[in-house]
């Protein structure tokens, strides 16, 4: 991603840790969608967490984009969640659900 960088983790007991960090633009929003869903359908998690704690700045574009995602992950049979949400992450999600 040119303005963030994502690393997935796996645990012991099915969950895939995705620790995101940087920007989340429209410039890096398609890759983080697409690398995220890509780790899912490989690792076949039965619990996703997203780890926004250091996250510098969120756009919508990045917002929709994890939406999206979630969309896919509970179609394949998992859940998401998104933990530690950096200030600008969290003023984003706390439009989301108003």
């Amino acid at each position: 991603m040119a303005g963030g960088r994502m690393s997935t983790h796996r645990l012991v007991d099915g969950t895939m840790v995705v620790d995101v960090q940087g920007e989340l633009d429209r410039a890096s929003t398609f890759t983080l969608r697409d690398g995220l869903f890509g780790d899912v359908v490989a690792a076949r998690p039965t619990r996703v967490l997203v780890d926004l704690g250091s996250v510098t700045a969120m756009d919508d574009t990045a917002l929709n984009a994890l939406l999206w995602v979630q969309r896919q992950v509970r179609a394949h049979g998992a859940s998401l969640e998104v933990t530690n949400a950096s200030p600008s992450a969290a003023r984003l999600l706390s439009t989301a659900t108003q």
